[in-house]
């Protein structure tokens, strides 16, 4: 695959539609300000705007002006303005669909500019500011805290019932975090469960294993890239949900085993769970059916169905991860980065993006037999992980109820995202040398497309795994 040269690089983005470098915090709190529930929409949509035709001289100047410590509290607080409105709409007038999803782009945005202001922060810093690798480390400055709640401590003031969500570090949480109808950021969703001795517990379904619970030590090894904590209005139902929710899945990991990974997404029907699920499976039971988590599910096959139905999701609308940021009855309490991973996840973001983008516009389709790690996914894993005596070495790696194919999709997921990201990351660390500011998502896009043009050409390792479906005999 050819690489851009960095002078080729500045030419293509030039083309950008972009804004003048100002006071970005400036301008969303004035439009925070005249929000209303009935201009919401519009409002929303110009901050949306604004921002994605932010340059990097944009950020740079941003950060000049004051710091970065003081433009990330700015960004923070203006988050919680934003979502403290739209929790004051419910409360009154109701909070709309469009409304809400209006409010999901635009929270979006906002910390897209955070990612590229905390990777200012690394790359000037040189080492002398010390970035966590997860949120509960004590005395960590970085971690963002909801201003009525300055002194929680996320070792000791969680309750029952709590949500965490959180980004992974793989492509398939790349995939996961931009599955519906919008782009996300989250990947993951866990219930917090204290148990009568004070011990913190999560409550989890991953892909590989199924459900199943863990102290909150072991969650928190995972060091995933993000971290949010939101708990609900009624904090009663969410203990009684949190208290349900453990014993089941203990109980049947004790017994019969994990519950198993529910890949189609299906919110109806709780004999087998998907991450999300696990939350509003535990508070519809509990309240009777009475109180359904989300408030808006996002639409699964508004875009690029032909790629989410290979990833085994059969359901029109779900619960993703992401949903919970503009459910008005959850409160946040706390929001953190991994500045170290932002990088890269901005990368995946990007690569995922693109991936679904051509699937929908020109028809491009997953091709299993070109990946070598698809080849092995499917023909050596997957029956492996049924050999009795072999079984064991592959439990934490593969579930049983997914399919060979299903299985090789993840592969080949892999494998193109691999070979992606280690074009970007060139194009990133280039641009990133010239002006401390890696490329913007209108950038990384244009970088990728022009791949994309090059290997339909050439018909090289991408075009190999990754192309229209009336080429792929």
């Amino acid at each position: 695959m050819k690489r851009l040269i960095f002078g080729q690089l500045l030419v293509l983005f030039t083309i950008s539609t972009v804004v003048e470098a100002s006071d970005i915090r400036t301008k969303i709190k004035q439009n925070l300000e005249s929000m209303q529930s009935e201009n919401c929409v519009e409002t929303m949509g110009g901050i949306s705007r604004f921002l994605e035709g932010a340059t990097a001289q944009t950020y740079k100047e941003e950060i000049k002006n004051d710091g970065h410590e003081v433009v990330l509290q700015d960004l923070w607080s203006l988050k919680i303005t934003l979502h403290e409105r739209l929790r004051g709409f419910h409360r009154s007038v109701g909070l709309t669909k469009d409304c809400a999803d209006a409010s999901r782009a635009a929270l979006k945005s906002i910390r897209t500019v955070e990612d590229h202001v905390n990777l200012n922060y690394l790359q000037t810093s040189q080492g002398a500011v010390k970035f966590p690798d997860n949120a509960f480390e004590a005395g960590n400055t970085h971690v963002k805290r909801h201003p009525e709640l300055l002194d929680f401590d996320l070792n000791s003031d969680l309750k029952s019932g709590d949500v965490i969500l959180t980004r992974g570090n793989a492509f398939t949480s790349a995939a996961i975090a931009n599955l519906g109808e919008y782009d996300t950021q989250f990947s993951h969703m866990s219930m917090v469960y204290k148990d009568e001795t004070g011990k913190l517990w999560t409550v989890e379904a991953h892909i590989e294993v199924g459900s199943f619970v863990r102290p909150l030590e072991d969650h928190v090894a995972d060091k995933n890239y993000r971290t949010m904590i939101y708990r609900f209005e009624d904090e009663e139902l969410a203990a009684r949900a949190a208290h349900y929710i453990f014993h089941k899945v203990k109980k049947a990991s004790e017994t019969t085993g994990n519950i198993n990974y529910d890949f189609g997404f299906d919110q109806e029907n709780s004999d087998q769970l998907f991450c999300s699920e696990v939350v509003s499976h535990a508070i519809d039971h509990v309240s009777n059916g009475e109180v359904k988590i989300p408030y808006i599910r996002s639409r699964l096959m508004v875009r690029k169905p032909e790629f989410v139905k290979n990833l085994g999701i059969t359901s029109e609308a779900s619960f993703v991860p992401a949903d919970i940021e503009i459910d008005p009855r959850f409160k946040i309490i706390s929001e953190w980065r991994d500045s170290n991973k932002t990088m890269d996840n901005l990368q995946k973001d990007a690569i995922l993006q693109a991936m679904y983008k051509w699937s929908d516009e020109f028809g491009y389709n997953l091709v299993q037999s070109s990946s070598q790690k698809a080849l092995i996914y499917r023909n050596v894993a997957w029956p492996l992980r049924r050999v009795p005596f072999l079984k064991k070495y592959f439990i934490e790696k593969m579930p049983l109820n997914m399919s060979r194919q299903l299985i090789g999709y993840f592969g080949v997921l892999e494998s193109i995202g691999e070979l992606l990201q280690t074009e970007l990351k060139i194009a990133d660390e280039n641009v990133l040398l010239e002006r401390d500011i890696p490329l913007l998502d209108v950038e990384k896009y244009e970088f990728l497309d022009t791949l994309r043009m090059e290997e339909s050409k050439t018909k090289k390792r991408l075009h190999k795994m990754f192309r229209p479906k009336k080429s792929s005999k």
